[in-house]
């Protein structure tokens, strides 16, 4: 919905210095949730440690994204990481595509056991310089059974002293249901860590509006009571959800030059954005 006279820079409206509710995942905004937290300790320690395969799931929007760009910044000196976006993959093709990311650009026509012999030999050469191999395959719950099941047989490339191939999957709770499946029974024995991102509280949902407001100049610009409500009810505290939302608020506000904003302003932002970003029926309820 276009507004007149709306003031299209919120930045310099509010004197921002930047935008404190982009959707990109940027590090310099990660919040320190109690679930981000965990989940992030566990999978450095598991990565660190060389342990096998790790799971990471959570609703769309989370932030295991986020989570990944962390992990990898922290860990790179350590192991040498190729993340797949795409696993809608046969065995052949992920093959093809890992060693693609590794600089290896084989031709489309080599078979299975040219593949594996290539990977052998890049997972010794890493080895040789002290360093392992950490395959992140991002929105995992769309991959093959068989292509998951692949990667259980790569896994098992190792020397007499240890692994040489860690695996993280990340996904949404639809991976979960994945791995249940019995066809992988073998490769469930496994995982050693499965972190589940969890949605913010309502507490922390306040706590990370403030957080970003804070990082972006403006930690004087709070939300009232009635604001705080409607925010947490209609993002059920997913951060996206909330980026999008707070990112629209600033927007109805900004002319108002208001440093608290109401539930006015959450619902007016609310109704311009798209029906299915929350769950039906809370706009009315939350905004009539």
């Amino acid at each position: 919905m276009k507004q007149p006279n709306r003031v299209s820079n919120y930045l310099q409206s509010y004197g921002l210095t930047t935008a404190p509710f982009r959707l990109s995942p940027d590090p310099e905004f990660f919040f320190p949730s109690n679930t981000h937290i965990a989940a992030r300790e566990v999978l450095k320690h598991s990565i660190q440690n060389n342990e096998g395969f790790m799971v990471l799931s959570g609703q769309a929007g989370t932030g295991k994204t986020l989570l990944l760009r962390l992990l990898l910044k922290e860990v790179e000196k350590e192991k040498h990481s190729v993340l797949i976006i795409n696993p809608v993959l046969t065995p052949a093709a992920l093959l093809h595509q890992i060693l693609a990311e590794l600089g290896f650009n084989l031709d489309p026509a080599t078979g299975e056991a040219g593949l594996m012999t290539a990977f052998q030999k890049i997972l010794f050469k890493l080895a040789a310089k002290n360093k392992d191999l950490l395959i992140i395959i991002d929105e995992a719950q769309n991959m093959p059974l068989a292509t998951m099941e692949y990667l259980r047989m790569l896994s098992n490339i190792e020397t007499s002293r240890k692994k040489l191939l860690q695996i993280l999957l990340t996904g949404q709770p639809e991976l979960d249901i994945l791995l249940e499946d019995v066809s992988l029974a073998q490769l469930n024995q496994r995982i050693v860590v499965h972190e589940k991102l969890r949605p913010l509280s309502a507490k922390e949902t306040v706590e990370y509006v403030n957080y970003r407001l804070a990082k972006a100049g403006r930690g004087d610009i709070g939300l009232t009571w009635f604001a705080k409500r409607a925010l947490y009810r209609l993002t059920d505290g997913i951060p996206r959800l909330i980026n999008r939302l707070m990112d629209r608020t600033l927007l109805m506000a900004c002319t108002d030059y208001d440093t608290k904003l109401s539930r006015k302003h959450i619902c007016a932002a609310d109704s311009t954005l798209p029906k299915g970003y929350r769950k039906k029926g809370l706009f009315l309820f939350f905004c009539r």
